[in-house]
């Protein structure tokens, strides 16, 4: 029986494209569902799929730039008048997880976005670095190196002996012996590769190979892809079969 199942709503950057939109990732783990970022058109991404909101259980958010975070309040906001049209419907308990501040952030938003004050929806806010369960699903938090205005957060979930890992975006000056150790054995790795050159802000392929070999992945996704990259990527990527290329509406199961 599958215990992951990982499917690409959106595998791009921040400009979308016909062919991809920004980050949105659905990983389902035996009855949970969880959304891993929610860029900018994720919303209406998850509609188009027939992916009922009401579904997902918990949010996951590596950090704060709009490609990542900007569909957060839409979704919660989606959710909540979606209830008000079906009377006697409770909410649904939501489960945001992210780095340090994103309540505050949350708050921010709700100021400007939404403003009637007694309407309210149950959300359990899970913060920063840290070690935590979701019934029998483990889940480690750990500190990504990408810019220097905020912190950012990867996730690791273990469930049921399998294992997978998901970096957000991680900058070209992240300790790679660090995430090595991070990643190691992992079943599923998915991990950004924005550019070729190495940059501060985003790892290159060539460091998602280094990891991927040293860490000893078994299958990796390399996604947050800019498609004129994608011949430099191939080639590259010719004598590594346990590295994929994200494409949306991709599914993978482990």
């Amino acid at each position: 029986m599958e215990k992951f199942k990982l499917t690409i709503i959106g595998s791009g950057k921040m400009m979308p494209t016909k062919s991809r939109h920004p980050s949105c990732y659905l990983l389902e783990i035996g009855s949970k569902k969880i959304l891993l970022d929610l860029g900018h058109t994720s919303v209406s991404r998850l509609i188009d799929l027939g992916i009922d909101l009401h579904s997902i259980d918990a949010l996951f958010i590596s950090h704060f730039h709009t490609d990542h975070f900007a569909d957060v309040l839409p979704f919660v906001h989606s959710r909540c008048v979606d209830d008000f049209h079906h009377t006697g419907r409770e909410h649904k308990s939501l489960t945001i997880i992210g780095p340090e501040s994103i309540r505050e952030r949350w708050e921010k938003l709700r100021e400007i976005f939404w403003v009637e004050p007694e309407e309210d929806y149950p959300i359990n806010f899970i913060q920063g670095p840290q070690k935590f369960s979701l019934d029998n699903i483990k889940i480690e938090l750990f500190k990504v190196v990408h810019v220097q205005w905020f912190q950012s957060i990867g996730i690791k979930i273990t469930f049921e002996n399998k294992t997978f890992v998901y970096t957000g975006d991680i900058g070209g000056d992240h300790p790679i012996e660090n995430l090595k150790q991070t990643v190691k054995n992992s079943d599923l790795l998915l991990i950004e590769a924005g550019y070729i050159e190495k940059t501060p802000n985003h790892y290159t392929i060539d460091q998602i190979i280094e990891v991927v070999n040293q860490g000893r992945v078994k299958k990796a996704i390399a996604t947050h892809l800019i498609d004129k990259n994608l011949p430099i990527l191939k080639e590259k990527l010719k004598n590594q079969p346990n590295i994929l290329l994200a494409e949306d509406l991709m599914e993978i199961s482990i």
